[in-house]
């Protein structure tokens, strides 16, 4: 008897567990905005790198399920240092009351400012990056790509219009890199460079992030020779001041040519250049522009 009556208790119990409704997950700006959670940021240094550290609080009497979208902006107490942008999709669950930390995936905004560290300033709510930068991240995210580009310089692709030839693609095949090129000329509105350029790392004691200084530009210059000429590869700069002669060839035959160049310049300030094909008589064949 006992038995009869246990089994349809039971079945009741499990029919009303299961019909429960999925607690739904919401923005962090909405559950701030509605007063659900209060959030207060700050940079910390763990092991896996620099995060953003947030200390979230339940202030409400029910669980609260909110999600960090990739391109949420966190804006910093202090305005000479450069808001964060999330670079990776969170979601977070807290019960009544619960108060903890949480460590978000997030890089840096503005190139030109100072790069917070640990203590240096506090983070606030701020509004969200432009639709272009929140789905490049996320597709970045989807495809498992993080690890084979720089992040940050992607960031200030669109933050701060910086080149997308500073990507620093590695580990990718040629189909894939492909693609990586088709979303970002896409998304950022810059046309596919002929180069690739790598900035020497900032240096760890300075509060910023950037350094400005090309450690390496390299590409395949293709040009045409109608003529068998004298030729020379030269950097010029924007006022067509020649900075500096990569390549002489003496002598090069009529043709089509691929040439792969790889140079340092780390003597160049940052600013508009050209790499410049010229035969004898000032004749120019080819000019490839760059960014510094």
């Amino acid at each position: 008897m006992h038995i009869k009556t246990a089994i349809p208790v039971l079945m009741l119990s499990g029919c009303l567990l299961g019909s429960l409704p999925a607690q739904k997950s919401q923005s962090i700006e909405t559950a701030v905005k509605r007063r659900l959670i209060t959030c207060r940021g700050s940079v910390e240094v763990l092991y896996s790198g620099q995060k953003l550290k947030l200390e979230v609080k339940n202030r409400s009497r029910d669980t609260v399920v909110f999600h960090v979208d990739p391109g949420q902006i966190f804006t910093p107490t202090n305005a000479a240092y450069q808001p964060l942008i999330a670079t990776r999709q969170k979601t977070i669950r807290l019960a009544p009351g619960e108060e903890r930390p949480v460590y978000v995936n997030a890089l840096c905004g503005d190139q030109p400012k100072m790069s917070a560290s640990d203590g240096t300033t506090d983070f606030t709510m701020g509004g969200r990056a432009s639709s272009a930068l929140a789905a490049m991240l996320q597709q970045i995210q989807e495809l498992g790509w993080e690890k084979n580009i720089n992040m940050q310089n992607l960031v200030w692709a669109f933050t701060n219009d910086m080149s997308i030839a500073s990507l620093e693609v590695e580990g990718l095949d040629a189909l894939s890199r492909q693609k990586l090129m088709r979303l970002m000329t896409t998304k950022s509105g810059q046309s596919e460079p002929w180069y690739q350029i790598k900035y020497r790392p900032a240096d760890p004691s300075s509060p910023i992030l950037f350094s400005g200084i090309a450690d390496e530009i390299k590409g395949d210059l293709k040009y045409e020779l109608a003529q068998t000429d004298d030729i020379r590869i030269q950097v010029i700069d924007a006022q067509g001041r020649i900075q500096k002669t990569l390549v002489f060839i003496p002598g090069q035959a009529p043709g089509r040519y691929t040439l792969p160049l790889k140079f340092a310049a780390e003597e160049l300030p940052l600013g508009q250049y050209s790499v410049r094909v010229e035969g004898r008589n000032a004749l120019t064949y080819a000019k490839f522009n760059f960014e510094i």
